[in-house]
């Protein structure tokens, strides 16, 4: 723990894990920012950075649910946090923010959160209000699952209840996909619980949310490009998404129905939604930003900065939400397991002038690991366009100019080999 800064006035927000930009933009906002980190989450050079970016920094395991606890509760009264504030990821959200009430200083109820963050929760609330009716089972550990399954139905979704960012999330098409599931699970070492669902089909989206006493407006809907079954690795979004206006209005409505039932007061959501031949589904949300560079396409596509409107807003200063004027669009290259030979394209790449961020995880002599959730992908690119189309033709063209040899085989970075159509 660093020495308490000195009293300047300044109102003091504690921030659980923050990234390094959210600590400068809330200071930006004229904030003291106290951040609260556990080491085995980034590497230490990030939070070297983070270190040298805020007033206060504390590190603690947040594994330790009442260490956590013990950690900001002493924290947030040593140096007089006037917020608690947790937008980084789902596993510790609810134990902040039931701190963050204990001592007054929570931005929503802790109630609210867990009906964000505990998918059985969410499912719950849904269907005592009568909202957006998915058939579901809760099954507390793996060995209650393929019961629920039998119940629901082939095909069946099959979530880790207490994962984020879809890891482990699996359709099971019939009995015989148990072992590729159990596979799965064995790979991240979960038992439970999960949550077994009716397998909605239809095109998904996600609703880039910001809310501020208990209003909820929509900074705009994000279409989501999915890989293939049983894993549905996602390997795009499109910003905003080309929806009819009467699909669009539902979905918005959907989603700012079900946040007042959560009781969420104040902050980002991302909420996902899969439009059936029933209408619109929520499929779960996230009292947060989304991830995958979203936020970066919000800002691309409309000249809304959403991190930093969260903190304006906190400071009394909401931003004003305007249309998108572009298209942007984030493409997540997935090249097939095996050694790499060879990189091609990726200099031509990087000088086109559409594309603003080029990252490729692999270099000549690596081994390609196998795409099984997001954080195993290889890398991405960003680009935009005045029009829809515009922005779908460059997508195109670097997907298409950046190849690696894997194996001896050349693959374009969509994982496609030869010339097999114009992807999104």
């Amino acid at each position: 723990m660093t020495t308490p800064a000195p009293t300047d006035g300044r109102p003091r927000l504690l921030m659980v894990m923050p990234y390094r930009q959210f600590v400068r933009k809330a200071q930006d906002e004229g904030f003291w920012v106290g951040a609260v980190w556990d080491p085995r989450l980034e590497s230490p050079e990030y939070l070297a950075d983070v270190r040298a970016r805020a007033d206060l920094y504390v590190e603690t395991d947040f594994r330790d649910p009442d260490l956590l606890r013990r950690t900001l509760r002493e924290t947030a009264r040593e140096h007089r946090a006037t917020v608690i504030y947790h937008i980084g990821r789902e596993e510790t959200m609810v134990t902040a923010h039931e701190v963050a009430e204990e001592l007054h200083a929570e931005l929503n109820p802790a109630a609210a959160i867990r009906f964000l963050a505990d998918k059985h929760a969410m499912r719950d609330l849904l269907a005592r209000r009568g909202l957006s009716p998915v058939s579901f089972e809760a099954a507390p550990t793996r060995r209650e699952v393929p019961g629920a399954v039998g119940r629901i139905g082939c095909p069946a979704v099959v979530k880790p209840a207490a994962l984020a960012g879809s890891r482990g999330v699996f359709l099971w098409q019939e009995p015989q996909d148990r072992a590729a599931w159990t596979a799965l699970v064995d790979a991240y070492d979960y038992d439970g619980p999960f949550l077994v669902e009716e397998y909605l089909r239809g095109p998904e989206y996600s609703v880039e949310t910001l809310s501020r006493d208990g209003r909820h407006q929509v900074v705009g809907i994000t279409e989501k490009l999915l890989g293939p079954p049983p894993l549905f690795v996602e390997v795009g979004h499109v910003h905003p998404a080309p929806l009819p206006e009467d699909r669009r209005r539902a979905i918005e409505e959907l989603t700012t129905e079900f946040l007042t039932a959560c009781g969420y007061r104040f902050g980002p959501a991302h909420t996902e939604v899969i439009w059936t031949e029933r209408g619109p589904r929520v499929v779960e949300s996230q009292a947060r930003l989304g991830g995958d560079r979203i936020p970066r396409l919000v800002e691309l596509a409309t000249g809304l900065d959403i991190e930093q409107a969260i903190f304006a807003a906190l400071a009394d200063r909401p931003a004003e939400v305007s249309g998108a004027t572009a298209t942007a669009i984030v493409r997540f290259f997935t090249f097939p397991p095996g050694r790499v030979g060879e990189i091609r394209g990726l200099e031509t790449v990087a000088g086109l002038p559409y594309v603003d961020e080029l990252s490729l995880r692999l270099s000549t002599g690596d081994t390609v690991p196998e795409v099984r959730d997001s954080k195993s992908r290889h890398g991405h690119v960003i680009v935009s366009g005045a029009t829809p189309e515009e922005a779908r033709a460059r997508s195109a063209e670097v997907l298409a100019t950046l190849e690696a040899v894997v194996d001896g085989t050349p693959v374009r970075a969509d994982g496609r080999t030869g010339v097999l159509g114009t992807p999104v």
